[in-house]
């Protein structure tokens, strides 16, 4: 009975291991092959605010926006993210960052209420319906665009999207979150 139980055991850790690796690889894959098309708004997804900067990853993610935002890719972008550690809000950090590389405010939407990654999709979709925009680019981490890309297809966005390999994560640590993170979502999608 004792080896029947360990072998039931052994098969269930195997399968959950396999299942670990199959999106481990799975994620960093989607990350890589995903590009972006030319849309109406790129939606920038917040990250950790430093007093009244933007972190180093959120950073990043204002740079690969502003290069999308400069190659003509959208005439307009949706900053989201809440007031989390920082001294202001993670939408505002990028503003702010943002219209110090020249972009102009009026081309910046501040969506300042989300504290996830459903709910800046969410917040932002309400703003694309109330401007009458169809299509985004989101823009994020790569190892975070495939559960961003799954929210927003939940919700019906029409979206694509651009994240380069991040200089400031140890992505491998943040991919195996987003494993988790997937896991929890795909399993919300069951309730």
């Amino acid at each position: 009975m004792a080896r029947q139980a360990l072998k039931y055991i052994a098969i269930g850790l195997a399968a959950v291991f396999a299942y670990l690796s199959w999106q481990y690889f799975s994620i960093e894959r989607f990350g890589k092959r995903i590009q972006p098309e030319k849309a109406d708004v790129i939606i920038v997804l917040g990250a950790q605010v430093w007093g009244y900067e933007p972190s180093p990853s959120l950073r990043e993610r204002c740079d690969w926006a502003y290069e999308l935002y400069s190659q003509g890719y959208a005439p307009k972008l949706i900053l989201s993210g809440a007031h989390g550690a920082g001294h202001i809000s993670e939408a505002e950090a990028m503003r702010r960052y943002l219209e110090r590389k020249g972009v102009p405010a009026d081309a910046m939407y501040l969506e300042e209420r989300s504290h996830s990654t459903r709910t800046n999709l969410e917040y932002s979709k309400e703003i694309m319906e109330r401007e009458g925009m169809k299509t985004a680019i989101l823009v994020t981490n790569r190892f975070h665009q495939k559960r961003a890309q799954m929210l927003a297809g939940q919700l019906g966005m029409h979206t694509s999207g651009y994240g380069a390999k991040s200089y400031a994560l140890f992505e491998p640590y943040w991919v195996l979150r987003e494993v988790l993170a997937i896991t929890k979502d795909g399993m919300r999608i069951w309730e």
